[in-house]
């Protein structure tokens, strides 16, 4: 599997890998017997079960289902000295959701979920967040959040409306993503 890399594979395609063909000896182009085939999904459903390879629902924006091809990334400025402020006043009660990145994060989170069901197109998600990080050792940014999403003004919009408000957040920056290398390669195989 590692030979694979960064090809985002599903059970059957990776039964149709170059690379496992080539650690049966298989020449270009030539396919596993039925017995291999299946003494290799045997060992996969091993290797899934046991928790030594897990399997990942990741959504591919270019699927007819998902209908999300374009790519952004809002990079996310906390106000540290703010946020510093809030957590000395909570340490003195300590009541309440203890003021940290994480809990921006979250509340970042839970916000998208509700501008997410209320922006639906019909049955079609505006956006689809894919990735939300706490950055360490970036003097530009605090927090990278990763989206799907089907026009570029969804993604605007879900700055402006959900990332923005929400408090001691000092600034983001919007990037549209052009075209993406590595992991995952939803094109591979197409």
């Amino acid at each position: 599997m590692a030979a694979e890399f960064p090809r985002l594979h599903d059970r059957q395609s990776f039964l149709d890998s170059a690379a496992l063909r080539a650690g049966y000896d298989k020449e270009d182009g030539a396919a596993l017997s039925d017995n291999e085939r299946q003494a290799a999904a045997r060992a996969l459903t091993r290797l899934i079960s046991d928790g030594t390879v897990a399997e990942t629902l990741w959504p591919s924006g270019d699927s007819d289902k998902v209908q999300l091809p374009e790519q952004g990334m809002i990079a996310v400025s906390v106000n540290l000295g703010s946020l510093r402020e809030e957590r000395l006043a909570w340490e003195a009660e300590r009541k309440g959701a203890e003021p940290s990145q994480e809990r921006i994060v979250s509340e970042i989170v839970d916000r998208s979920r509700v501008w997410i069901e209320q922006n639906m197109d019909g049955d079609k998600l505006p956006l689809l967040l894919v990735n939300a990080s706490i950055i360490h050792g970036s003097n530009a940014f605090d927090i990278l959040i990763s989206a799907q999403y089907r026009n570029p003004y969804n993604l605007l919009r879900y700055t402006r409306e959900v990332v923005q408000v929400v408090a001691h957040i000092a600034g983001t920056h919007t990037m549209l993503v052009a075209q993406s290398y590595g992991f995952p390669d939803f094109t591979a195989g197409r």
